[in-house]
């Protein structure tokens, strides 16, 4: 037998089955959260089907990869709005003291914040759950120039709904000392587990860098067992095998001195985003039996067809307002690309272009990905009206307090 939907529905609504109705929600599109929350007040048993873990287990599956509902970005100076939405969220901005807070990464339900030097701690924090997780840095005497990353570590989870609250690794890959001739790359990662970092994994007999060579603070691309990261101005890849502990270096097929973004894509590749002039370059890699890299030019789009404002002729005075790719979404085949005119999001399957920000310096975009269903929003809504109700109980008890001891003073008096 079937629940049907009984007073205040609207028309029409109590005729279908829970089946049926089933069927028609779990097609609502996730890249749109509002739908689900508008479905969810329709009547208690809509509510209580889209609340519904096993449902919402389904609604993952049958949809695959996280939708994209923002990203936060790096700008020089700063700044507040340093997240943008790109619909109908719970999502709110971290709340931070620090006005020059810096994105280092932002992946599995959680994002990776770094308010140095104002504060000698990292943030994780978890924008679906609005709670933020405080964890040290690495103390180690050469940490300058370094980037990371932060991954679900929970065994068996498919990442389908990492909103926060389960175990985590933050992985710190830096060199250190960048502007030395014999630079060397280093890694560390920290477990939520243990709170604890790792010991620095160092390869200091195969592995060296040219001088001024800098980690490059973009999403790192995550390959199997194994996350990449860019060096500055194009000149290669470190990658680091979270499996053995190790560290290598990949050469990029071409220097792109704007800089590179690195990508996951299908099969396990690893994939590389370069801009040259007006033209931007999507290329994937393949190991060779010798242990090789093999590069493979997959696509070349010209951007000046597709981004009429910018401006690939005239010599750009400010390095940040070159045109180069700054963010990748895995899975959604989706690029960020800095122009002189802002940035421009690129949907490669579509082709679909679309303005994200006003003109700036931006050095990064991470993108943010997540599942908005409706149980985690009316779950939020409770925890924030508790938490306003016990404020005000609090209130009202000191404001009571305060006049029961006027009354007492006041009845002392001769």
């Amino acid at each position: 037998m079937s629940n049907h939907c009984v007073g205040g529905g609207a028309a029409g609504v109590d005729d279908l089955t829970d089946d049926l109705v089933a069927e028609i929600l779990l097609r609502l599109r996730p890249s749109e959260p509002a739908c689900l929350v508008r479905a969810s007040a329709v009547c208690k048993p809509w509510r209580r089907l889209l609340t519904d873990q096993a449902f919402l287990r389904r609604y993952r599956d049958f949809h695959g990869a996280p939708p994209l509902l923002g990203f936060l970005h790096n700008v020089a100076g700063g700044g507040e709005d340093r997240y943008v939405p790109f619909t109908a969220s719970p999502v709110s901005p971290p709340d931070i003291a620090c006005p020059c807070w810096v994105a280092l990464d932002c992946r599995h339900g959680r994002a990776l914040l770094d308010e140095f030097p104002f504060s000698a701690d990292f943030t994780v924090w978890h924008p679906m759950a609005g709670r933020r997780r405080r964890l040290p840095r690495p103390d180690l005497p050469y940490f300058m120039s370094y980037a990371a990353a932060v991954l679900c570590s929970a065994v068996g989870c498919n990442h389908l709904d990492c909103r926060g609250g389960g175990p985590f690794l933050v992985v710190v890959v830096g060199i250190d000392e960048p502007e030395q001739q014999n630079s060397r790359p280093w890694a560390t990662v920290y477990s939520s587990d243990s709170d604890s970092w790792s010991p620095t994994t160092s390869d200091y007999l195969n592995l060296t860098l040219t001088p001024n060579c800098d980690v490059d603070r973009k999403p790192a691309a995550l390959v199997g067992d194994a996350l990449h990261f860019a060096l500055a101005e194009g000149s290669g890849i470190i990658k680091y095998n979270m499996g053995e502990c190790s560290l290598s270096r990949i050469h990029p097929p071409v220097v792109y001195k704007g800089g590179i973004v690195v990508m996951a894509m299908g099969g396990n590749l690893l994939g590389l985003g370069g801009i040259e002039g007006s033209i931007l370059s999507l290329w994937s890699s393949d190991v060779s039996l010798d242990g090789g890299v093999r590069w493979e030019k997959n696509r070349v789009i010209k951007l000046e067809s597709l981004l009429p404002s910018i401006d690939c002729v005239e010599a750009v005075a400010c390095e940040l307002a070159q045109p180069a790719p700054i963010g990748f979404v895995d899975g959604a085949d989706i690029v960020f690309v800095r122009t002189d005119a802002g940035i421009f999001m690129i949907e490669l399957k579509s082709m679909c272009v679309r303005k994200v920000c006003e003109r700036g310096y931006f050095k990064a975009v991470f993108p943010y990905t997540s599942f908005c269903t409706p149980g985690v929003h009316l779950q939020q809504n409770r925890v924030q009206f508790s938490r306003k109700r016990l404020l005000e109980l609090r209130e009202g008890d000191v404001a009571t307090g305060m006049q029961s001891n006027g009354k007492s003073h006041k009845g002392r008096q001769p």
